[in-house]
């Protein structure tokens, strides 16, 4: 597939890079100008995001929607809930893929720290 003329740009996350007191269990939204759940796609971008602790690496679900207006958008949760008042690094890998075959080209790492609190029982 050709490559378009539209660059693909991370846009914006939710909580924002250097947010603090995030939530313990959070859901996170990356919001990108190019669709990058189509199905031609998805199977590589799922595996192009990852959550640190330090340089510990934290499980985590990175999921889509099926509705069309979400199409730039993708979630990830943690999958058992962060520390309190703890560092972490989300980063999104340079070989994340728009719909139309351009990748992001670069990484882009989202720094954010947790609530302070008790940690909710598993």
């Amino acid at each position: 597939m050709p490559a378009g003329d539209n660059p693909l740009n991370f846009v914006s996350s939710t909580p924002r890079n250097g947010a603090t007191g995030v939530s313990l269990n959070p859901r996170i939204v990356l919001t990108f100008t190019l669709n990058v759940v189509d199905d031609t796609v998805w199977a590589n971008n799922r595996n192009q995001i990852r959550l640190f602790r330090n340089s510990n690496s934290i499980a985590i679900n990175v999921t889509r929607s099926t509705v069309f207006d979400d199409r730039h958008n993708i979630y990830v949760r943690p999958v058992n809930s962060l520390r309190p008042s703890t560092d972490y690094r989300l980063v999104i890998q340079p070989g994340l893929t728009g719909n139309n075959g351009n990748t992001l080209g670069e990484t882009v790492t989202i720094r954010f720290r947790t609530k302070a609190g008790v940690r909710p029982e598993e």
